[in-house]
């Protein structure tokens, strides 16, 4: 039976829904248009300051059902009440298992209709979901070492370990890494390989979650 996992818990096994119906929307652009005078319609900058386009939070929503509403109805609706509603949790569809969205659980009280034992969960969630595992890459470097790093997501930005102070360059330019974890927002992996080439003596390690629309 397919179901929902918010956080620990399945919606089936621990809270006692049944899925009936999901609606996941996609998440809208954020637009900037500029109004420029003797020019036909707006100027798009949309690209302008990111060179990519950005995404409003977007909406999950289900309806579950409850089997037994006569006897389970009350317990059911108080149990779901006390353990998602609310809150910010990890949301895992049975049937995109790989991939996690991540944002604030609440119980859609309109929607929820007892003579139909329907409960509806509404789920603001963040635009991309994220794949479960990370890819990850270490490389001791001692003079220039250049890694290579291959991204089969949308573009992310990588964390960057190192224990000793070093250089990178990516994309024709050079960019500081202190010790510890350093992430430059500059430093946008596209999809597909991209190479990173550290300068300096030390250990990298190189991490990033493969995300999606």
């Amino acid at each position: 039976m397919k179901g929902v996992k918010f956080g620990g818990l399945r919606s089936d096994t621990d809270l006692g829904l049944v899925l009936y119906s999901k609606k996941i929307s996609p998440p809208k652009a954020r637009t900037t248009t500029v109004d420029v005078p003797g020019r036909d319609g707006n100027l798009d900058i949309t690209e302008a300051l990111t060179g990519r386009v950005m995404y409003e939070d977007r909406e999950i929503s289900f309806v579950f059902r409850v089997p037994n509403p006569k006897e389970e109805w009350a317990e059911t609706y108080s149990r779901v009440l006390n353990n998602i509603h609310g809150k910010k949790m990890d949301i895992v569809l049975d049937d995109d298992p790989d991939n996690t969205y991540t944002g604030r659980v609440s119980v859609d009280e309109f929607a929820t209709n007892r003579s139909l034992a329907e409960i509806a969960i509404i789920c603001i969630v963040n635009p991309k979901k994220t794949y479960k595992t990370s890819v990850s890459k270490s490389v001791a470097v001692s003079g220039t070492k250049a890694l290579t790093v291959t991204n089969n997501g949308i573009p992310v930005v990588p964390t960057m370990t190192v224990d000793k102070e070093m250089t990178v360059a990516f994309g024709g330019k050079s960019y500081d890494l202190s010790p510890g974890k350093n992430r430059i927002f500059d430093i946008l992996l596209p999809k597909g390989d991209s190479k990173l080439t550290f300068s300096g003596t030390g250990n990298v390690k190189v991490e990033f979650k493969v995300q999606s629309l």
